[in-house]
């Protein structure tokens, strides 16, 4: 189900790692300076890029300020500026899936860059704060809403919050924070992370 390439439109698109290497590369910028900004090595920044490691959505945020790019841009080359009157659709099943280090991800209406929102679909799978590396935070605003299971969101101000099916909690992005799923069945979500620039 997940895939490098989604040709439902007839469109070929690169792997993650390809697009973050050639847009680190038409910036000018070394492994180094990048890996540095990340706060990972120029070993995991080259295995990201040569699709041996997954990224998480949090580096992803990092990498798209510092390489002055949308988030769509790393999923596609053909997206198109938001301007007054285009609207974008995702049909069902036509997400860009992708794997990130913290959950699988469908990345929606991906056909648009220089979006003030970005949402996906989050399937939780992690149960320990260790599987997902501990909490962490993003420039911007985020909104969440739980579509099935239960998920537990640990952030360093508040006691857990556990969610039920149906539970959404909007928050300040900065405040390093991690979703975990409750019970044996994945936990699927709704997640809206608003720009903050």
């Amino acid at each position: 189900m997940l895939a490098a390439t989604n040709n439902s439109a007839g469109i070929d698109r690169q792997p993650l790692g390809t697009r973050i290497a050639a847009l680190r590369r038409t910036r000018g910028l070394n492994l180094k300076e990048v890996a540095k900004v990340c706060g990972f090595s120029q070993a995991t920044l080259s295995r990201i890029e040569t699709g041996q490691t997954d990224i998480s959505a949090h580096h992803l945020f990092l990498l798209a300020s510092l390489l002055k790019v949308d988030i769509a841009d790393f999923f596609r080359n053909d997206a198109e500026p938001l301007s007054k009157g285009i609207r974008s659709i995702t049909r069902s099943g036509d997400a860009e899936e992708r794997l990130m280090s913290r959950y699988t991800s469908e990345i929606l209406n991906s056909d648009l860059s220089r979006k003030n929102m970005h949402p996906a679909i989050n399937h939780i799978t992690a149960k320990s704060l260790d599987e997902v590396g501990g909490l962490w935070a993003h420039k911007g605003e985020e909104f969440l809403y739980v579509l099935s299971g239960k998920i537990v969101i640990h952030t360093e101000l508040y006691t857990p919050t556990v969610l039920n099916k149906g539970d959404s909690m909007y928050f300040e992005g900065s405040m390093k924070h991690a979703y975990l799923k409750l019970g044996a069945a994945m936990a699927t979500i709704l997640v809206i992370v608003g720009r903050n620039d």
